[in-house]
């Protein structure tokens, strides 16, 4: 019977697996038909296209012809004109995945193929978060997610030169650079100010001229200096971290300060510092694993929130009706009924002990002292997430609608990011938020574990088979997003190399633009939603992230990086971009180091860093023939 239940499971999970991400597979097969059907459409193959007459010359970019088209193009691109002519004919990826010898069939093979990486990256991002929920989080956030974080840009870089013929292998191994200078560079500047923007609260002075923020209070809306973020101290150490990590970099670059090649010895020295760097910061991460800790703090916040909100929702379907209109937004009126009941003494103020009488009342404490929740830091929750307007430690009936409606939409949005392409009643959604968040929960407490008697053999059988459920789904997830990555990456990189050859643009600002927004693009959006819920915790951890990010990719991409011009024999010949990576992370990181308050003009000169960056490389190579 447990077999059978066993074999039930699995089916279920990878229907559901594949449900909940049918649009995007949907999208990827439909990609991955059009460019295999363009790949023969005339006789001239993709792999023995000549331009040797007029009518081959109309290649397979959707049938447009380069008849005249040069006389077309903007002066920037007339150079490129003979660089077009020059690909005589291109080879299939795998022998099937198509290949253009066009500007427009190369742009379109990047944007597709770009497109494919980043669905591969956001598998890996969703299993990798799953799996956190099921076994130690020492070692699956200090192991395994930062590596599977890294991979899509890891597979990329190895894909780059490892794949790449003698005569192309500079020219291919500059898009692995271009990658992991463009990751980095994204990370440090769009990121982190897009994160500043969406955490910012009002600042206020706390003493001795220090400014903090007010978690989730934002009156000043747009005030660069009065508004803004503030982090923990934990934070700096993660900033330290990174800074460190840029080690190997210094290294490898220290014969061409002097004006010598970069010798066989210095690039070996290097990929050794980057891998100790890669063992030391996962390892650090296992032993001390507060950012991971930190994760387990915010399920057991979210479940608390999600299930006062389930239960405040059944108890007023009894009486006033459900909390959610019928297009899902909160419905304040009966919010302000359900405050209303709880105010007994009728002074339009909730206090802690009516509060207290309310979370009793909806039978919360019992539920959550089992995942070691306590009642009075359910009221001390309530109070620190509504009391933001008086802070006099009563709630307003404004302060409670607005909070309460506030949890009520993340409850929604949390659920529906759970449960992608699965479409949930209005009325049950928010009982199906809570109840996903207390699995998660439960696993990431290890409730399955032998912890004493009383546990009845069905409830111990129901509990492990929720946590099969969760380690299918997320193992499953994991090997397709590893697999869309391991088959897309060769033919991104070849597509970008083409692209770049056809256009006239170099490789390197191709993949330091374009690749990085693909590969990070599922870390970025999870910065980006730990920001936006203007808490100091969430922004730490928003933070801490992106800087771990750029950690592995010092350590973990920069040894992959090495080893493969180790193989290739190829010259080092990337000051420039080392440059550019050394100085953003260095400027980003000792800002961490020294302030744990941002106000909002900070973010303004930090987007910027992101252009000046990309001119920075420009001027070195093109102006001082850095290249």
């Amino acid at each position: 019977m447990n077999t059978l239940t066993s074999k039930m499971v699995t089916k279920n999970q990878l229907r559901r697996v594949l449900k909940q991400h049918h649009t995007a597979l949907r999208l990827a097969f439909v990609a991955v038909g059009i460019l295999v059907l363009s790949s023969h459409p005339t006789p001239c193959s993709g792999r023995s296209l000549q331009f040797k007459s007029q009518d081959c010359a109309a290649f397979e970019d959707g049938g447009r012809s380069i008849m005249g088209y040069s006389a077309r193009m903007p002066s920037l691109l007339k150079s490129s004109a003979a660089n077009r002519a020059t690909i005589k004919s291109c080879s299939e990826n795998y022998g099937f995945f198509p290949c253009s010898t066009t500007l427009g069939g190369n742009l379109f093979l990047v944007v597709v193929y770009g497109f494919l990486m980043l669905k591969a990256a956001e598998l890996l991002s969703d299993g990798s978060d799953m799996l956190l929920a099921v076994i130690n989080p020492g070692i699956i956030g200090g192991l395994v997610l930062p590596i599977l974080g890294a991979s899509p840009d890891a597979l990329l870089i190895l894909v780059s030169g490892v794949a790449a013929s003698k005569e192309n292998a500079q020219s291919q191994i500059l898009v692995g650079m271009g990658l992991l200078a463009g990751s980095t560079v994204m990370l440090l500047t769009i990121v982190w100010s897009s994160c500043l923007i969406a955490g910012r609260s009002d600042l206020q002075e706390v003493g001795n001229g220090k400014m903090m923020m007010k978690p989730r209070t934002l009156t000043k809306k747009f005030s660069l200096y009065g508004t803004g973020i503030s982090m923990d101290s934990q934070t700096k150490t993660s900033a330290w971290i990174m800074i460190v990590s840029v080690l190997p970099l210094f290294v490898v670059q220290i014969p061409k300060l002097f004006g010598y090649p970069v010798t066989f010895p210095f690039k070996v020295t290097s990929c050794i510092l980057a891998i100790i760097g890669l063992l030391g910061y996962c390892s650090y991460q296992v032993i001390s694993p507060w950012l991971q800790e930190r994760r387990i703090t915010m399920a057991r916040e979210r479940y608390q929130q999600f299930l006062s909100v389930k239960r405040l929702s059944q108890f007023s379907y009894e009486k006033w009706g459900g909390l959610l209109n019928s297009d899902g937004s909160p419905d304040e009126n009966v919010l302000a009924k359900l405050f209303n009941f709880a105010d007994k003494d009728k002074d339009q103020k909730l206090s802690e002990a009516e509060i207290r009488g309310l979370i009793i009342g909806l039978g919360l404490p019992d539920a959550l002292t089992l995942h070691g929740i306590e009642t009075d830091n359910i009221v001390d929750k309530w109070m620190s997430e509504f009391d933001i307007v008086e802070a006099d430690r009563a709630l307003t009936k404004e302060e409670f609608i607005t909070g309460m409606s506030r949890w009520i939409k993340s409850a929604i949005k949390w659920s529906k990011a759970q449960n992608k392409g699965e479409r949930k009643p209005v009325d049950r959604i928010l009982s199906h938020a809570a109840n996903d968040a207390e699995l998660s929960l439960q696993a990431l407490l290890d409730r399955n574990a032998d912890d004493g008697e009383g546990k009845h053999d069905e409830q111990e059988e129901t509990e492990t088979l929720g946590t099969k459920q969760l380690v299918f789904r997320a193992v499953l997830k994991i090997a397709i997003g590893a697999g869309m990555a391991a088959i897309f990456a060769d033919p991104l990189v070849d597509a970008i190399d083409r692209f770049s050859t056809v256009s006239g643009v170099p490789s390197f600002f191709v993949s330091f633009v374009a690749s990085p927004f693909a590969t990070n693009f599922s870390e970025a959006v999870s910065s980006f939603m730990f920001a936006s819920k203007k808490s100091k915790q969430h922004l730490s951890l928003a933070y801490s992230q992106i800087y771990g990010s750029v950690t592995m990719n010092n350590t973990l991409c920069l040894s992959v990086f090495l080893i493969v011009l180790l193989l290739k024999r190829v010259a080092w010949d990337f000051s420039s971009e080392v440059l550019v990576i050394v100085v953003v992370t260095l400027i980003m990181g000792f800002l961490s180091v020294f302030k744990v308050t941002f106000p909002l003009w900070i973010a303004i000169l930090t987007f910027f860093l992101y252009p000046v960056s990309i001119a920075l490389v420009v001027i070195l190579d093109y102006v001082f023939g850095w290249e």
